[in-house]
């Protein structure tokens, strides 16, 4: 019978044998280094410690590898990336040559192939939504020169005129396109001074989907890893002989150690750790927004099928907005975000609720004609309490140097990894395999 344990074990991963009461059968030695998270920071991580020789053990609250890189197979011939979804910017990609090492097909999208809808209910006339953006930048601009940081929100109602209620929904439109659904988080909770920092790979308007799920990837990359499941951390101890890493399920002791859960879990306190004020500083400063996905299976496709993006200026403004369709993989799915505080919403609603929001809002975009979908999966990054979020996001107050902290060592021989931690490509899967190999850089260093 197929199960998760089996399709790791069938891609080479070493996973440790765990008795009833989650206790190791029979004691490890200690090993070099020890690394919280098998998520893809971790794996990397791990990956290249193990190639420069070093003992590597990854432990891993969950019962599987990936963190939120996590594709479920609930429908058949259909799997579902729960969390990351797209190779960004995947010629120049990293993640790319490992796609390609891992025989993982790969479909192209681009943000170029979108189709607008109007809600019937905001009339016919066209919307002026480069007036918005021009509007944003001027707010963004001069948000900029004045001394102390403010939402984005604060900044755009600065100059926002008296608007209308269609003009209102054009705007709203236009922040939940830039900002709400990048980020997974609201207008007044992002920072006017950071929201647009950050790097990007070249042609990065095309991405890669992957029709057999992203897990092919941290799965082909964890293969030498040793890693042990179902070992949540409460806590770490760094002392002369070394660092100690322990849980209900046991404990681990090595000479170094890489941190590499998420931000949400950083700030939630869940491990008790001992962390240098600018770390925790940093901690404090930054936040994590949720981007909710929610999966929609029809009997067959409805919508136009070469479009890749589908956008929907909704009267009730920020719900639904934005879809994405995956019939050029094959499977009659639509995929509808929702960020901030309705993707919360989103994620703690009953399915047949979910079900019925959706397909309100595809009724308006495709017809009065349009199905209602047989089957729904959300995701639910907001309540996962190994999560705690979907990915760092930049909070008011909050700089790049607070990212920069992070990657400065937090106790002797211990660094923290994952996407927060990394200044430039924050808030994405190569952001967060960059973070895992510049901390085992660091480890390697400390231990030479």
């Amino acid at each position: 019978m197929w199960t998760r344990r089996a399709a790791l074990l069938a891609t080479g991963l070493s996973i440790a044998a765990c008795s009833a009461d989650g206790q190791e059968k029979s004691p490890r030695a200690a090993v070099d280094v020890v690394v919280v998270g098998a998520g893809i920071a971790g794996i990397s991580a791990a990956a290249y410690l193990h190639r420069l020789g070093f003992g590597v053990e990854v432990v891993e609250a969950r019962n599987r590898i990936g963190g939120r890189i996590h594709t479920v197979r609930e429908w058949p011939g259909i799997p579902l990336d729960m969390g990351a979804s797209w190779v960004h910017g995947a010629a120049k990609n990293p993640l790319s040559k490992i796609a390609d090492q891992a025989g993982a097909e790969r479909v192209l999208t681009s943000y170029e192939s979108g189709a607008l809808y109007l809600d019937p209910r905001l009339g016919t006339k066209k919307p002026r939504l480069q007036r918005w953006e021009d509007l944003i930048d001027l707010a963004l601009k001069q948000a900029y020169r004045r001394e102390s940081d403010e939402s984005v929100a604060d900044a755009v109602a600065r100059v926002s005129p008296r608007l209308t209620s269609r003009e209102r929904a054009e705007l709203t439109f236009t922040l939940n396109a830039r900002f709400v659904t990048e980020w997974g988080a609201d207008p007044a909770d992002l920072s006017a001074f950071t929201v647009d920092e950050g790097k990007e790979f070249a042609e990065s308007g095309v991405d890669a989907l992957f029709p057999g799920g992203y897990d092919q990837v941290v799965n082909w990359l964890a293969r030498p890893v040793g890693v042990t499941t179902s070992f949540p951390v409460t806590s770490v101890a760094v002392a002369d002989e070394g660092v100690t890493v322990s849980g209900p399920a046991g404990v681990r002791r090595a000479r170094a150690a890489v941190l590499t859960v998420p931000l949400g879990v950083l700030k939630r306190g869940t491990i008790d750790i001992t962390l240098p004020e600018r770390t925790r500083a940093a901690i404090d400063a930054l936040d994590s927004g949720v981007l909710s996905k929610s999966f929609f299976r029809f009997d067959k496709p409805f919508w136009p099928t070469s479009v890749d993006w589908h956008e929907y200026l909704n009267a009730e403004a920020g719900r639904w907005s934005e879809w994405v369709s995956f019939a050029k993989a094959g499977p009659p799915v639509l995929l509808g975000f929702n960020g901030g505080q309705v993707a919360r919403e989103v994620e703690a609603a009953d399915p047949g609720e979910v079900i019925s929001q959706a397909h309100q809002v595809l009724r308006g975009m495709f017809g009065r004609s349009t199905p209602r979908p047989v089957a729904v999966k959300t995701s639910d990054w907001s309540t996962d309490r190994w999560a705690l979020g979907s990915y760092s996001m930049a909070a008011v107050g909050s700089t790049r140097a607070d990212r920069v902290a992070l990657t400065k060592p937090i106790g002797e021989g211990v660094y923290l990894a994952g996407e927060s931690t990394e200044p430039d490509y924050h808030s994405t899967v190569h952001g967060a395999y960059f973070s895992g190999r510049r901390a085992a850089k660091q480890v390697a260093e400390y231990l030479r």
